[in-house]
């Protein structure tokens, strides 16, 4: 069996897992990450902080967003951008707004394309992922959206915004992932049980 082969195997077993927590396991989850985030250096010194609306199983950010949000910090959720290629941009989020259904139905903020922000304009930016190891490589979904929109980020010796933050359920961790040269370096991973800080050159995680 391929890498690629692989990779499709344990997404789908990962989404699997996600899918069959219930709701409240899930809102237990989704508390003990915010107190674990909360606990980063550097995150309630942060202004823009993007995020994501979770989706098909994924631990869910929003509620820890929120609180920041209602701390005076700015957040922000994804949105698909361009056509021929297309990449993240972020629209601003505010807490009970009614959203829209973006692509692939996930809810986006309504929002001023001319107003979205880039990547490297948040300080720091949330990330789902579907698998992790120790090393703190990251499964996506394997779209790419993230790594093509990040690509900048991971210059050697220059470090950019955001620090990048995996988060996930603590039963999607394996024991090693194989890494494409198109994969953007985390600086940590947070689950609902532990953070792993990730040693980068390019990072200050």
């Amino acid at each position: 069996m391929d890498t690629a082969d692989q990779k499709r195997q344990l997404r789908v077993k990962m989404r699997l897992r996600r899918r069959v927590l219930s709701e409240s396991d899930q809102r237990e989850a989704s508390g003990r990450l915010a107190q674990r985030l909360f606990q980063l250096p550097g995150i309630l010194s942060a202004k823009r902080i993007g995020a994501y609306f979770a989706n098909d199983g994924e631990i869910d950010p929003l509620p820890a967003l929120e609180l920041m949000i209602g701390w005076g910090r700015r957040g922000y959720l994804p949105v698909l951008f361009g056509t021929r290629r297309p990449g993240l941009r972020f629209a601003r989020y505010h807490s009970n707004e009614p959203l829209q259904r973006g692509k692939y139905g996930i809810p986006i903020p309504f929002h001023d394309r001319r107003k979205l922000i880039k990547p490297v304009e948040l300080d720091w930016l949330l990330m789902p992922l579907v698998a992790f190891d120790e090393s703190g490589n990251r499964l996506g979904m394997g779209g790419g959206f993230y790594d093509a929109s990040l690509a900048s980020r991971s210059h050697k010796g220059q470090w950019r915004r955001p620090v990048l933050i995996g988060l996930a359920h603590e039963f999607q961790r394996v024991e090693s992932l194989s890494v494409d040269s198109w994969d953007v370096p985390l600086d940590g991973i947070l689950t609902d049980r532990k953070f792993r800080p990730v040693s980068r050159e390019t990072g200050p995680v």
